[in-house]
């Protein structure tokens, strides 16, 4: 069992050296190439897919095996959440250092996980206080937090906070449950007038426009208002669906409901496509700005360059 947990252990030690080391190289070298060329310094940045970066990762990855390795070998009985969340605990200080968005998802993914099986582990005690869709609801407000948090955060500090595939994935797994726990309740318990249903659908609505607010004026952006968009397609079907197929002919339902899919996910792909061609000359004006890494920005010019939306609104 001491080979087993010296392999692993030195494996970690390796790849945390290793990253250290082309860490500091790779500063050595943007610091050598700063006065010649600003166009190479962005692949040399520690933060995003870099060599150190991706080494960091597969030792993120030998944590989890670590401590999967110690608790099937003394059978500490504990429960499997307490696995991921303490995996989860363990690696955030290096998602914090190295700000990587594949570290930040693995973050993220194990701290869904860990509350999922906790939540299915505790189930009978839970009872009628949180039920199947209250415990999606819990999953829904927590991938909009982090996903808000990441948006905002990236906006006021170059570099660490940046990480769109985090965002993607947070924001399409938050609209997802968020779209199957609203058609939930429209085919279940929608016209009872409870006062979780009423709850969740304000929320649901008060969400769509906030997004709209934001990421059409403040933070212009195509992708979380593509989710929105289609999501109130998908829940506009499905109470169409509910309120059509009770008591008339399915067959005019179906070509009705079908209709409005089609005009509706028309129209919104065409407003869209609109919408990013006048945000094209935008983003590459933004995309003319000359990098500049974390480490050599002043704290006066670090926050100009950080705050993005103000530059859209004067735009």
């Amino acid at each position: 069992r001491f080979a087993k947990f010296g392999l692993i252990e030195v494996a970690i030690v390796l790849a945390i050296g290793a990253f250290a080391w082309l860490y500091y190289r790779a500063n050595s070298l943007s610091a050598a190439s700063h006065s010649h060329s600003h166009s190479n310094q962005s692949n040399d940045s520690r933060f995003g897919a870099t060599t150190a970066n991706g080494v960091l990762l597969a030792a993120s990855v030998l944590v989890g095996g670590l401590l999967a390795l110690v608790g099937q070998t003394y059978q500490t009985g504990a429960d499997p959440w307490q696995l991921f969340a303490l995996w989860a605990l363990v690696i955030l200080p290096f998602a914090w250092v190295a700000g990587f968005d594949g570290l930040w998802l693995l973050l993220v993914g194990l701290i869904n996980l860990s509350i999922g099986i906790f939540l299915d582990s505790f189930s009978h005690l839970w009872g009628a206080f949180l039920d199947e869709q209250g415990q999606l609801l819990i999953f829904i407000c927590l991938n909009l937090a982090i996903y808000y948090a990441f948006v905002f955060l990236d906006r006021n500090v170059v570099g660490r906070w940046h990480a769109p595939i985090l965002e993607y994935a947070c924001s399409l797994f938050a609209m997802g449950c968020f779209t199957w726990l609203i058609t939930w309740l429209i085919f279940d318990d929608f016209f009872k007038g409870d006062g979780f249903s009423t709850g969740v659908i304000s929320g649901y609505l008060a969400h769509l426009v906030l997004g709209f607010v934001i990421f059409r004026y403040r933070l212009p952006r195509i992708y979380p208002l593509a989710l929105g968009g289609f999501s109130l397609i998908a829940v506009g079907a499905a109470l169409l669906i509910r309120l059509m197929f009770e008591d008339n002919d399915p067959i005019g339902g179906f070509l009705f409901i079908g209709l409005y899919i089609i005009l509706a996910s028309t129209g919104l792909s065409i407003w869209l496509k609109e919408l990013s061609r006048k945000l094209k000359p935008l983003s590459e004006s933004m995309s003319e700005l000359e990098p500049v890494s974390e480490l050599e920005l002043e704290p006066a010019a670090r926050a100009t360059q950080g705050k993005v939306g103000d530059i859209h609104e004067q735009q």
